[in-house]
């Protein structure tokens, strides 16, 4: 039987060397065709996907892969669901800046309440953030490290930059920013999400439907496991599970306890 913890970790691991490989030989940073999500693929998200899926299709013969550059693949009725994000920040990683990650998502169906494993790869400082249901997560320093930050005003939080550009989200926005202690934007918000469970962040904030399933998916699995929480959110209020194969219909609350998560989705009632 696959132990599909130490696959997971596998893929990621052997992924983050060849984008890093790529990148610095300068061949990864050719612009390729546009992804099935309608995004402009860089030669390194090409061959990180491909890294990935062929890891994962020796070891489990029976998949359907979900990728932000090939779209939906594989077997039509599969053992597992992989959802991939090849490299999330590639703009970033296209312009030498040192925030970009790859996530990975294992599943029984496509269904997000069935997700079995999930990882990140920050590549550029190589740490890896892995965990399984019902089991342990690994992150960078061996163990999570959530702040014990309860409220905004004591609040260090990275808030997307699509939340104030949009109308709809603005005052909302607004609001969070200003009842924080500090804000920015760091544009991976896998990464970002991490960050909360490697405790060098109090919360991630994207308001609108800006985020696709395997932007946020992979990180908030892994957050969860480590004691933190999260809202996903949708045009219509909140929702408790995503189909894997969604669009760009999500927003995400994320932090290291439920009384900040909340803080943040309750200030959008208040006057």
């Amino acid at each position: 039987m696959v132990d599909l913890l130490k696959l997971a970790e596998e893929a990621l691991t052997t992924v983050r060397d060849v984008v890093q490989e790529s990148i610095k030989c300068g061949w990864g940073l050719k612009p390729k065709s546009i992804g099935a999500y309608g995004d402009r693929s860089y030669a390194f998200d090409l061959v990180a996907e491909r890294t990935i899926i062929n890891i994962i299709t020796d070891k489990l013969k029976n998949v359907a892969i979900i990728s932000e550059e090939l779209g939906v693949t594989g077997s039509g009725n599969p053992d597992y669901y992989v959802l991939i994000d090849p490299v999330d920040g590639s703009r970033n990683a296209s312009r030498g800046i040192p925030i970009y990650s790859t996530t990975l998502v294992i599943s029984k169906s496509m269904n997000s309440k069935d997700i079995i494993v999930g990882g990140v790869v920050d590549h550029a400082s190589g740490d890896i953030y892995v965990g399984e249901r019902d089991g342990s997560i690994v992150a960078p320093s061996g163990e999570p490290k959530l702040t014990k930050v309860r409220s905004l005003k004591d609040s260090y939080l990275i808030v997307s930059m699509w939340s104030i550009r949009d109308e709809r989200y603005r005052k909302w926005t607004e609001k969070i920013i200003c009842s924080s202690s500090f804000s920015s934007f760091l544009a991976s918000t896998a990464l970002e999400i991490c960050y909360i469970i490697a405790g060098r962040v109090d919360g991630y904030v994207c308001l609108g439907p800006y985020l696709r399933p395997f932007d946020f998916l992979a990180p908030i699995f892994l957050l969860k496991l480590a004691g933190g929480a999260y809202k996903i959110l949708t045009v219509d209020g909140v929702a408790d599970e995503v189909d894997l194969s969604a669009g760009r219909d999500f927003g995400v609350i994320a932090a290291p306890n439920e009384e900040l998560a909340c803080e943040i989705l309750n200030l959008r009632m208040d006057p």
